[in-house]
């Protein structure tokens, strides 16, 4: 019998365009809104690491579950909202500015 489960394999990607790619996302607006996510991680996980705030500490200020902010720490994207974020750079001192663009 064969099974019809896919096979998954490695993809490597360098950056969001090619992550993008992988997963077969064409949307520019969906490309840009994963290259926002990674920017906002690099920076949250960034403030973090600088603040000297433990984790407690930044769940307290935040109101954002233990768990999320692990995560965040740790660089993750999946299940973190944008809001979530923002709202942890904030509760560890740090400060997101926005730049439109024409």
């Amino acid at each position: 019998m064969k099974s019809n489960k896919i096979k998954n394999r490695p993809v490597g990607a360098k950056n969001s365009k090619e992550i993008a790619a992988a997963l077969g996302i064409d949307s520019a607006t969906d490309i840009a809104l994963m290259e926002y996510k990674a920017s906002l991680s690099e920076l949250a996980a960034k403030v973090i690491e600088n603040s000297g705030l433990t984790i407690n500490e930044i769940v307290k200020r935040s109101d954002v579950a233990r768990s999320k902010v692990s995560a965040i720490k740790n660089g993750a994207l999946a299940g973190i909202s944008s809001d979530l974020f923002l709202k942890v750079i904030s509760a560890a001192g740090g400060r997101v500015t926005f730049k439109l663009a024409s």
